[in-house]
């Protein structure tokens, strides 16, 4: 009953986004292609389009998956004392550590998006190395061809880039759930770590 009557608000709402999002989004889309195919560089059109859309896919899922196993790990085993959240005065308290586990895919998820829509925009860094043409010019330092610096090193810098937010960020969100799971205590003048935790987030730092 309560989804038929929240029915008409529904269709307003995706007409909305359609007329607002979706369909400018398409228009540009097809005069762009449009006007590529005109000029005889559809190809080219469609090249960049198919990176972007691999980019943002293979990233997105990579680091969903990598999210995902590194909070599932954290959180295997025994809760040896989990924490919980007093309401007010009252006698209800909310288990934070539970709150935890239920909020792990959708982080996961959450941030293979972000990471993706992050990676999408180095198209043309990896459609250079893809492509890259030697300069027949070697550095006299690392008997390098220039082409090397001018197409090959930035992706691999962006790599390193993606690689090192992608391994701070696991870092921190495996570190709050240990935390809140209790495997890390905070204690006057010293810090207790479980073993097993305490090799995982070292790993982690290393990387």
């Amino acid at each position: 009953m309560a989804l038929r009557r929240n029915t008409p608000a529904l269709v307003i709402l995706f007409a909305l986004f359609g007329a607002l999002v979706i369909i400018p989004m398409s228009t540009g889309f097809f005069i762009d292609y449009w006007w590529f195919r005109e000029i005889g560089f559809d190809v080219l059109f469609t090249r960049t389009l198919t990176t972007r859309l691999l980019l943002f896919a293979g990233v997105a899922v990579v680091t969903a998956l990598l999210v995902q196993v590194n909070l599932a790990f954290a959180q295997r085993g025994v809760v040896p004392d989990s924490m919980r959240l007093q309401l007010g005065a009252t006698d209800r308290h909310v288990d934070l550590t539970a709150g935890v586990r239920n909020f792990t895919r959708p982080a996961s998820i959450g941030t293979g998006v972000i990471f993706g829509l992050g990676a999408n925009v180095l198209w043309d860094v990896v459609l250079q190395a893809l492509n890259a043409t030697p300069f027949g010019v070697v550095d006299p330092v690392f008997s390098r061809d220039i082409g090397f610096y001018v197409f090959t090193l930035p992706a691999v810098s962006a790599l390193l880039s993606v690689f090192t937010s992608l391994t701070t960020l696991i870092l921190i969100m495996t570190g709050v759930v240990y935390f809140l799971r209790g495997d890390i205590v905070l204690a006057p003048r010293r810090l207790r770590i479980e073993p097993l935790a305490g090799m995982h987030l070292a790993i982690l730092l290393a990387l």
